[in-house]
């Protein structure tokens, strides 16, 4: 069941902040918004979903009635090994992106979505120019069960709990910004759905 809550910034805060408003999350995390400082406000929405191999979490963070982001676990399987992994991205509008950077490794470089801690800043000074980023993946072997992992969710193979996805979204012609709150398992067992995410609650 999801639970809805709207919060209002103070008059006494909204003079403070002029033209931009930060507010603080019931989570912690901090979101700059960019609408008049009288108009700020924080909606919350509490959940509990967990992705499921085939089935995209979508995530309708404003509750238009339209799906802003996807979630969506991967498997791949070919001759040099298996990686199997979680995804995010916005979803059917170019202008919905996660917050995320650029990763290198073995001279190889990945599109990663960041896995932000509680107290980080979200607004329009993040890194918004990533598209399809990864958030974990494990990567196994061709022949035995010899894995590694990789991606800020991953946690150095123990995955991660309660960190935040850097959401920014367009809706009615105006920029948003927000979070996702999740946490990341990795089981290590070469299957499907080894790379899994619990979403707890997301706001603007």
């Amino acid at each position: 069941m999801n639970i809805t809550r709207t919060f209002k910034i103070s008059d006494s805060l909204n003079r403070r902040l002029n033209a931009y408003a930060q507010v603080a999350s019931a989570a912690g995390v901090s979101v700059l918004a960019l609408a008049g400082a009288s108009e700020a406000r924080v909606v919350y929405t509490e959940t509990n979903q967990v992705t499921h191999t085939g089935f995209p979490l979508y995530i309708d963070i404003n509750h238009d009635g339209i799906k802003d982001f996807l979630l969506r676990t991967s498997f791949y399987a070919g001759s040099s090994g298996l990686v199997v992994g979680l995804n995010a991205s916005g979803y059917r509008n170019a202008n919905n992106l996660v917050a995320g950077r650029r990763l290198s490794r073995s001279g190889y470089f990945f599109s990663v979505a960041s896995a932000l801690p509680a107290g980080a800043v979200i607004g329009p000074k993040g890194n918004f120019s990533i598209r399809l980023p990864f958030m974990a993946e494990e990567l196994f072997d061709g022949v035995g069960s010899q894995y590694s992992d990789l991606g800020p969710w991953a946690g150095k193979g123990k995955g991660v709990t309660n960190r935040y996805l850097g959401l920014k979204f367009v809706a009615d012609g105006e920029v948003h910004y927000g979070w996702a709150r999740l946490s990341v398992t990795l089981s290590h067992h070469r299957q499907f759905g080894d790379v899994s995410g619990t979403l707890t609650g997301y706001a603007y």
